[in-house]
């Protein structure tokens, strides 16, 4: 005889649950953590990675960053409830917070070693390294102006009345820093050469030194200088594209790590959920057997854990893209790829904490940190440099030049004398100046075009640090509220389950709280995602990863 009716529904529930009671309650990790200390946020590093809380402020129910349980001062018995998913909550996984997270004695990855191996191993990041050594190779090319040159030269009359004579000479000329130029050499004339013909020497030829010093063009600044200037503006230049590269690949690492935490706690909600319907699969079916539930409830369940264990698949699917995207900046030893095993994944997230910055501290510290502004200010020192060079070009060359000679030996010429000395000048006026000009003139085009994109960029950066901060603060509500949504729905979950104690309830119903509970916990993984994410790109406006050196100890590999 079949018992239907209020009594059915009171044995069949006092069967299930009598079948739950005997399994301990689930762990903290049922629940991912939920920030727990969003008030006084007050760490000594204003933008710290992840930092442990030191009050609870997300309100009854806040639970430990780190996963390991209610934060100190948390009202214990709502803190349980979150932390079980819900008081009484019938059936629960009791093993997803220890698959994962380090408990099979496999430390969890945390953000540190993906950031350490992004700014060791990562390629694109170890090619923008490389701009250092390209400018380097220009500085040094333009440091070549400066080197010495040994020249020689050797000729001869091939025809005519002195057939005869040849000459040689060779010098040495030395550039300087200053503009000037010094050389020195030694020539020698063989054969009989005309009296008007300089290159005539004695027998035991001629020793020389000279100088030419530029008094006009060239004077204060020349083409070598202005391209040594430019080159070690190039090396300068350098560190702030770097800079920039490690903010956006530090960036995208961030998100990508919290993506795969994130991803390995909706499979945590999924695989609870499915692990709820399997168990309560034995207990259906017995209580069909013993007629106190009709066949359909069995059909129900069995549909119910297809639609979960699609619900996995569809998880672990987005586990493994995570992962994916991951491995691009997690690295070995050799540079490959390493893609992280769910197991490595930590219990939940650690929850960075900030200081609370006014927009005028936000400003001062991105203007020192950020390195698009001084990018701007040395390429505005560069172009300084063309326009300074154009304008020297633009006047005529005059240079002094003053030369001694020594000569060796007494014949065969008795007009010259052993010791000679030559002071002249040299006047060069360029007629059009039409190379010069147009130089200056793109110099000065370069220079308004900088002083546009300097204003562009404080814009910028100031609106980029205002977004952040609202994403940072409505990140932080959203926190708070997830919380509440997890506390409250795991409350309803008790509630339904005593209702179906009483008779008052069936299992549909307990189904739909459960479901609404673990949309709760889906909703509070993605506010923390969120609250993560808007910490990235917080730090990304405020340029806090070009140092090379954090508060989080990470250092710059020195070049490979």
């Amino acid at each position: 005889m079949r018992v239907c009716g209020a009594p059915a529904r009171l044995l069949a529930g006092c069967v299930v649950l009598a079948a739950c009671a005997s399994d301990p309650p689930p762990p903290a990790a049922w629940i991912p953590p939920v920030a727990a200390a969003l008030g006084d946020l007050t760490a000594a590093d204003p933008l710290g990675h992840a930092e442990a809380p030191s009050q609870p402020a997300g309100g009854a129910g806040a639970v430990a960053v780190d996963g390991s349980g209610p934060a100190p001062g948390a009202d214990s018995a709502t803190a349980a409830a979150v932390a079980q998913g819900g008081a009484g909550q019938s059936g629960g996984d009791q093993s997803g917070g220890d698959q994962r997270g380090g408990a099979s004695g496999e430390r969890s990855l945390g953000l540190d070693e993906v950031l350490a191996s992004v700014t060791s191993r990562y390629p694109p990041y170890l090619s923008a390294l490389l701009e250092r050594d390209l400018a380097a190779g220009r500085l040094q090319s333009a440091q070549g102006g400066f080197d010495p040159n040994l020249s020689a030269k050797v000729g001869g009359k091939v025809q005519g009345y002195y057939d005869d004579a040849t000459t040689f000479q060779g010098l040495l000329e030395q550039p300087l820093t200053t503009g000037d130029t010094i050389y020195g050499g030694y020539r020698v004339s063989e054969g009989v050469l005309p009296d008007y013909d300089k290159n005539r020497t004695q027998e035991g030829g001629e020793l020389l030194l000279g100088a030419r010093l530029p008094l006009l063009r060239d004077r204060s600044i020349d083409r070598r200088r202005a391209g040594l200037r430019q080159a070690e503006l190039d090396l300068a230049i350098a560190e702030p594209v770097i800079e920039r590269a490690r903010i956006d690949f530090v960036r995208a690492a961030g998100r990508a790590y919290y993506q795969w935490v994130a991803a390995g706690l909706r499979v945590v909600v999924a695989e609870d959920l499915l692990t709820l319907a399997k168990r309560r699969s034995a207990d259906l079916q017995r209580a069909v057997q013993s007629q106190l539930l009709a066949p359909i409830d069995v059909v129900d369940n069995n549909r119910l854990l297809a639609q979960r264990a699609v619900f996995v698949a569809r998880a672990e699917r987005q586990l493994q893209q995570a992962a994916l995207e991951l491995s691009l900046f997690l690295r070995g030893p050799d540079d490959a790829p390493i893609v992280p095993e769910s197991k490595r994944l930590p219990p939940g997230f650690a929850l960075p904490q900030i200081r609370d910055l006014d927009a005028a501290q936000e400003l001062a510290l991105a203007s020192q940190w950020r390195p698009e502004l001084r990018r701007l200010d040395l390429q505005r020192q560069r172009a300084e440099t063309d326009l300074a060079l154009a304008d020297n070009q633009a006047w005529p060359n005059v240079d002094l030049i003053v030369e001694a000679t020594r000569a060796l030996g007494d014949d065969p010429y008795r007009d010259l004398d052993r010791n000679g000395l030559f002071v002249g000048g040299e006047l060069k006026f360029p007629v059009r100046r039409r190379e010069a000009l147009g130089r200056a003139e793109q110099a000065r085009a370069q220079l308004s075009r900088l002083q546009l994109e300097q204003r562009w960029a404080y814009e910028r950066i100031a609106n980029e640090l205002a977004d952040a901060r609202s994403a940072l603060g409505q990140a932080r509500a959203q926190l708070q509220e997830a919380e509440r949504s997890v506390a409250l729905a795991g409350e309803v979950v008790a509630a339904e389950e005593r209702a179906l104690l009483l008779g008052r309830s069936n299992l549909l119903q307990v189904q739909l709280r459960e479901a609404q509970l673990a949309d709760a916990r889906l909703l509070a993984v993605d506010a923390q995602l969120e609250y993560c994410r808007a910490h990235v790109d917080y730090r990304a406006a405020l340029g806090r990863d070009a140092l090379p050196q954090t508060n989080e100890g990470r250092t710059e590999p020195g070049r490979r």
